[in-house]
């Protein structure tokens, strides 16, 4: 069984030289647990800088690719349609994950469709432009239950499928720009096994750039217009 995690770039030149530290160290590591998989970087619009900081880096794991400016969600669409593993998960370039988590979720999904984990919330604001944490907290997903996660976005940042089941649930919807992931994970939820894995699967980091970390008032309507698709009272 083989892994693709994919990750959507765009002007990423901020965190593309700490990032791919990481990746070398969680591929490392997934090397030495026998994980067979494959890490699909999708740029957008690729900019000379990002061009350059990546130009050096050898990763037998690593295809990387440039497309014109799209939404998050139309790429992760093109990725999966791109890959080559039978388990899809995701990593935003300003997270972190962890190599454990993603083994064990590996395993996990021999019995069920997704997996989805514990994780650790940063968020940071700029003081003087040095960025500091201000909030730090550990967040538990409830255990699976179809009418909860029916009703709110509970599958985390750092969720694994199956493609076999992402062929049945369908993929995610272009339309959206911020809360694409929760309109899928609700359909998901309704003909779907999830289990929670015990593990954290990583840090999600708010800097106020993300999309869901930032104050954009999309992200209010498109939970609306959500909300109003499969009638969730709020």
């Amino acid at each position: 069984m083989k892994l693709t995690i994919i990750t959507s770039l765009y002007r990423s030149e901020k965190f593309l030289p700490s990032f791919l530290k990481e990746i070398k160290k969680v591929h490392c590591e997934m090397k030495g647990d026998n994980i067979s998989f494959e890490h699909l970087l999708i740029f957008n619009d690729q900019t000379e800088t990002e061009k350059r900081i990546i130009s050096n880096y050898k990763n037998p794991n690593i295809k990387i690719s440039n497309v014109p400016r799209e939404n998050l969600y139309s790429t992760w669409n093109r990725g999966i349609r791109e890959s080559k593993g039978d388990n899809i998960c995701f990593w935003n370039v300003d997270d972190q994950r962890n190599s454990e988590s993603i083994i064990d979720g590996i395993s996990l999904l021999e019995n069920d469709n997704l997996i989805y984990f514990p994780f650790i919330y940063i968020r940071y604001i700029k003081i003087f432009n040095i960025p500091l944490p201000v909030k730090i907290k550990k967040i538990s997903p409830p255990e699976f239950n179809k009418e909860e996660f029916g009703q709110s976005m509970q599958c985390g940042p750092f969720f694994m499928f199956t493609r076999k089941f992402f062929e049945e649930v369908g993929e995610f919807n272009e339309n959206f720009r911020i809360a694409g992931d929760f309109d899928w994970c609700i359909r998901a939820s309704k003909i779907g096994s999830f289990k929670k894995s015990k593990i954290t699967g990583g840090t999600f980091i708010n800097n106020g750039n993300s999309l869901s970390g930032s104050k954009d008032n999309r992200h209010i309507e498109e939970n609306a217009k959500i909300y109003q698709e499969y009638g969730i009272k709020k």
